[in-house]
């Protein structure tokens, strides 16, 4: 089974790329507004920048409203005040526990500190920079986001479908091996071997899907966006479905293995399970057309009645059972 190393979304070329169009842009559209800090607006969109969009949008979110509530403290207090370490240390204090008390995130909290760091020290020296702050901030976090949404939005399609499509072949290879698996005894190494990969692999999708789901509706809050978000949409359902799978095999292969070392399972039992895999296996092809797993609804006349009295049995028969019944939701 493949490794994983990184998010779906996870590109660094392409965030470098953005990064850089959007510094760019940020320092020009700063200038234009006669800004005398333009360097504000760059560093935004650096900071803002990132692999998904919603982390992008709500650092962007948290920046505004920590630099809003740092300059205010500031304004009031700083033409009073004496510069040094003591006087900036108590504002910072003062400053962190009243966002704390507006309930604020922890990066408003540090947005905050930052805020009164720089504008108390920079204020005293040019009464521009509380303005240019606030302006320079708001077109970093404006063109941070555009850039990372509208340039090359259809890489976000592409990954998740390519990840899509590397889980979903390699479940179809599992249920094969695991076919072969029985009809060879269920040999307890390789189980264990399988555990583990199916762990890690059953954590992966859990972070794939909420990272598409969280992703498909960001793009459902921007023009011209409709259309992926539809898209990833579709994947996250049929993710979805793969993970029922991967999460079938985890959760069946401990009793396939005591099954195994116990010496009770009969050639004619490795054989219906040994097909039913392979059922497994075939329908997974569903997936790559349709945008439901058909999940060998055939399975029950498989069974001999006489050995759903074997204690394998009947716990394979309701895991199995359960896998084949879930709703597609």
């Amino acid at each position: 089974m493949k490794k994983k190393n990184s998010p779906v979304f996870e590109n660094k070329s392409l965030v470098i790329w953005k990064m850089a169009i959007a510094t760019a842009l940020s320092w020009e559209l700063a200038k234009f507004t006669g800004s005398h800090h333009p360097y504000l607006a760059p560093l935004t969109v650096i900071l803002c920048m990132k692999p998904l969009l919603d982390q992008t949008i709500l650092f962007a979110f948290y920046r505004f409203i920590g630099t809003v509530f740092g300059i205010i403290l500031v304004i009031m207090v700083a033409k009073s005040l004496q510069l040094n370490g003591l006087t900036l240390g108590i504002l910072i204090l003062s400053g962190g526990f009243i966002a704390k008390w507006f309930k604020l995130d922890m990066n408003a909290i540090e947005q905050v500190a930052l805020t009164i760091l720089l504008v108390f020290v920079f204020e005293q020296k040019s009464e521009h920079y509380a303005f240019d702050r606030i302006k320079d901030m708001l077109i970093g976090a404006a063109v941070a986001i555009i850039v990372n949404v509208y340039i090359f939005p259809s890489t976000f399609v592409k990954r998740a479908a390519t990840a899509f499509n590397e889980y979903s072949s390699e479940l179809s290879t599992m249920f094969s091996e695991y076919s072969l698996w029985i009809l060879g005894g269920c040999d307890p190494v390789k189980g264990n071997e399988y555990k583990e990969q199916l762990k890690k692999t059953v954590q992966e999708l859990q972070q794939m899907k909420k990272d598409v789901k969280k992703t498909a509706k960001t793009f459902g809050y921007f023009p011209f966006c409709m259309k992926k978000k539809t898209i990833l949409k579709e994947i996250y359902q049929k993710t979805k479905q793969i993970s029922d799978g991967y999460s079938y095999l985890l959760n069946v292969t401990e009793t396939f293995k005591e099954w195994g070392s116990s010496e009770t399972m009969t050639e004619a039992d490795k054989g219906v399970w040994s097909n039913q895999m392979k059922r497994f296996n075939r329908d997974i092809g569903n997936l790559k057309k349709e945008q439901s797993f058909s999940k060998g609804s055939n399975f029950p006349s498989l069974l001999p009645a006489e050995q759903l009295a074997q204690q394998y049995h009947i716990s394979l028969v309701q895991v199995t059972k359960q896998f084949i019944n879930q709703e597609n939701a």
